[in-house]
């Protein structure tokens, strides 16, 4: 016991001791029963560092969907009904950055949308809520309790075809939204192609087009316009993220790991994809690949006007993702930072 009581305060200011922003190749990783969100190296798996760690998290319960927005990383509470904000320079908690207050009910993925708002997959009330990427302030439900037959809203990623894609855990169904007003569109892929009820969870475009959704022990491939599941590959996952890399990366949860694997082979191509540190994850559900460039506001690898509209969207507000020098208000300094970056990547 004593041993143990001796290792967390030193296990602690050693993260502190190292921590540095975010920046190029940063893979931030949820450690779903550790209460914390630790950092890896994105090219190596290499860890790095506890990026925020529990006893500093403010209440951080079961973080899930992690986003890096301009100076801020913000984290799904699943446990707590809320999203965290922390300091994407040091890691410090920077507040609640929603509540529950809207009928927010474990919270899962984190999106960022096309119009510069926040998506937020709300599992328990079968909802999407979208918030103001700036401020944290809600907006509307973006998609109704249910519509379309959602049970569990889990995974979420925009396509390119202007539709939201959900992503449903207990209705084990991926459904097509109308991106601009949420409307229902048409259920993607179901029971029917081998998803199964209570472990439907991740989903990620490639970038040939094809849908990867996490169901049933493995992850499916499918061509949406056909409806119809073209491969599988046997890996039980969570979270499915496309890196920056090209390759597929999948959260293996009862492992502690991610899976890398090639989207061309259809093959796992590293299954421990995370390395060893000072301190390892429990329970592995979700993961980030940060922007390099706090800029990039909206994470779409570049820093142009669709940034700009972000910012003066949010001008004058106090703080949130357009904060850029996380001085406490959205304004010029942060415009001239913004502009400096104009077309350099993200």
């Amino acid at each position: 016991m004593t041993t143990h009581v001796l290792r967390t305060p030193v296990s602690l200011l050693a993260s502190l001791a190292c921590a540095t922003a975010l920046g190029a190749g940063d893979l931030l990783v949820s450690s779903d029963f550790g209460h914390e969100v630790l950092r890896y190296d994105a090219e190596s798996g290499d860890f790095v560092d506890v990026f925020v760690p529990a006893a500093m998290s403010g209440g951080l319960n079961q973080p899930h969907g992690i986003l890096a927005l301009g100076g801020s990383v913000l984290v799904a509470s699943f446990g707590t009904d809320q999203v965290m904000r922390y300091d994407r320079a040091s890691g410090a908690f920077g507040g609640v950055f929603i509540g529950g207050a809207d009928g927010l009910s474990s919270p899962v993925t984190l999106r960022l949308g096309p119009d510069g708002a926040l998506y937020v997959a709300s599992q328990g009330s079968d909802e999407v809520h979208r918030y103001d990427a700036a401020t944290g302030a809600f907006i509307d439900v973006f998609v109704a309790a249910g519509s379309g037959g959602l049970d569990g809203p889990s995974g979420m990623v925009f396509g390119a075809d202007g539709r939201l894609y959900v992503a449903g855990r207990y209705s084990a169904n991926v459904i097509a939204y109308d991106a601009a007003t949420g409307a229902f569109d048409e259920v993607v892929l179901d029971v029917a192609d081998g998803l199964t009820s209570g472990d439907t969870f991740g989903i990620a475009f490639d970038s040939e087009g094809d849908l990867y959704v996490a169901s049933g022990g493995q992850v499916l491939r499918a061509d949406v316009a056909a409806h119809t599941v073209t491969g599988s590959i046997g890996v039980a996952s969570i979270g499915l993220v496309l890196g920056p890399d090209g390759a597929l990366y999948a959260a293996r949860g009862g492992a502690n790991q991610i899976a890398r694997i090639d989207p061309v082979a259809d093959a796992v191509t590293d299954t421990a994809f995370l390395g060893a540190g000072a301190a390892t994850p429990n329970l592995v559900n979700f993961f980030h690949f940060a922007p390099s460039n706090p800029a990039d506001l909206n994470g779409d690898g570049v820093v142009d006007t669709a940034d700009l509209g972000i910012l003066l969207g949010a001008f004058g507000s106090a703080g949130g993702a357009a904060d850029l020098n996380n001085d406490g208000v959205v304004d010029t300094a942060d415009l001239g930072i913004l502009l400096a970056q104009f077309g350099a990547g993200g």
